[in-house]
This record gives C-alpha cells, structure tokens and sequence, in this order.
C-alpha cells in the first residue's frame, strides 16, 4: 500500500506542477502582450514554444500513466464512470491545448512578421487563442474535481 501512496504524492505534484506550468506560460504571455509591440510578443512566444510547450506536454503524458498505475494498485476496474469521464474529459482538453499551442506558434509567425504595434489579424488570433486556452483549462478542472469527488 506504500507504492499506492508514494504514486499518489507522485502524481499529485505533477498535476500541481501542470497547473503550475500553464499559470506561469500563462502570465509570462500575458506580460508580453500586454506591451503591445509585436516584436516583444514573438521573442515571448519563441520562448514558452521553446521550453514550455514541451515541460507541459512531457507533464499531460505523465498524469495518466501514473493515474493509470494508481488505479492499478488499488484494484479498481477501469470501466468505472469516473474513470470514463475524467479521461474522456483529458482527452479533449489535451486536443484544445494542442489546438491553443498551434495557434501560438502561427501567432509568434504573424507577430514577428509584424513591426510596431499588433495588428488586428494577430489581435483576432489572441482571441482564439484564448478561447482554446480557457476552454482546455476548465476541461481540466472538471478532470480534477472528477478525480478528487471519486467513490471510495
């Protein structure tokens, strides 16, 4: 029963170093955009395309095999609604933050192409952005509250 609490702890700092992750992309964008040159924004996207994207994306992989394995060692069938659902719910925030990474990379393409101040087909491609970046997030917070509400 130690390895089912040893993975828990495990997989509980992933998730908290997941959400971590996207909060501080999230603000590390933000800051960028905010100062409204283009310029600033690409070096800022070329950065979180860089080495963030690929910390979060090795995280995402990682929270299911560890679900996985916990499920595992406690026993429990895999067929179980929750389980269902939540990794229903995984799935298709992990295809809208793919989405929000695409749209940040043709973004980082537009911003550097542009000089000056954004543009409006960069700001429309921000707004988009946002949507799936939301969207995915509130996607993983129904994962969690699915995860944490779970039948003992």
């Amino acid at each position: 029963m130690e390895n089912y609490l040893l993975f828990r702890i495990l997989h509980g700092l992933a998730t908290l170093l997941f959400f971590g992750g996207l909060a501080g992309l999230a603000w590390y964008g933000w800051r960028a955009f905010r100062s409204g040159d283009a310029a600033r924004i690409g070096a800022q996207l070329r950065h979180i395309l860089l080495f963030g994207v690929p910390l979060l994306i090795l995280v995402a992989v990682s929270l299911p095999v560890s679900g996985w394995w916990m499920v595992d060692l406690a026993g429990l069938p895999l067929g179980q609604t929750w389980l269902l659902g939540g990794a229903i719910l995984y799935l298709f925030g992990c295809i809208a933050w793919l989405l929000l990474f695409g749209r940040l990379a043709r973004l980082r393409e537009q911003a550097l192409d542009a000089s000056g101040p954004m543009s409006p087909p960069v700001q429309r491609s921000l707004r988009f952005g946002a949507a799936y970046g939301l969207f995915g997030l509130l996607l993983f917070g129904a994962v969690v509250a699915l995860m944490v509400t779970k039948p003992l």
